[in-house]
């Protein structure tokens, strides 16, 4: 689970470390277009380049004392697009609706990571949907899955890998 999360998670932290650091109790908002690229070598028995492509809206929330305590990210405004190319086949999932609520410790490390929404629906031409994460899914700082709803794929890509021939 941990490296499926991995690359789209080092975009979200791209996003929101853009915005500025803010006073006590306070809300910093910024947008950020996302053009990035990472490839997966443990999804299949293939590399998988993916490329996010779109725009994040990231608030930071501060408590009185000027701790960072939450961030909510969304693929907003607009389309957020995903492509995930293998062995000359690229698939494409269009208009990612999804939330990132990020909290985090004392210490500045990630307490809980939530993401909501339709954030993976992958389809390929005569198979149909090979890839859905869906709903809502709560994980600790080290990707431990603490709460899961709606449908994912678990592990077993063989579906999504097999799209590529």
């Amino acid at each position: 689970m941990r490296r499926v999360w991995l690359p789209l998670a080092v975009v979200m932290l791209a996003a929101t470390s853009a915005a500025q650091t803010a006073s006590a109790n306070t809300q910093v908002r910024a947008v950020s277009q996302i053009d990035d690229t990472a490839v997966d070598s443990g999804l299949c028995a293939f590399g998988v380049t993916f490329r996010f492509v779109g725009s994040v809206t990231s608030t930071d929330y501060y408590d009185n004392t000027g701790f960072l305590y939450k961030t909510i990210s969304k693929g907003r405004p607009g389309p957020f697009r995903v492509t995930a190319t293998a062995r000359g086949t690229t698939l494409t999932q269009q208009n990612s609706s999804f939330t990132e609520v990020v909290t985090y410790n004392a210490d500045g490390s990630v307490r809980t990571r939530t993401d909501t929404g339709l954030y993976n629906k992958f389809t390929a031409p005569g198979r149909g949907i090979v890839w859905l994460d869906a709903g809502r899914v709560v994980v600790d700082g080290d990707f431990n899955i603490l709460f899961q709803s709606g449908p994912h794929q678990n592990g077993d890509y063989r579906a999504f890998c097999a799209a590529f021939g």
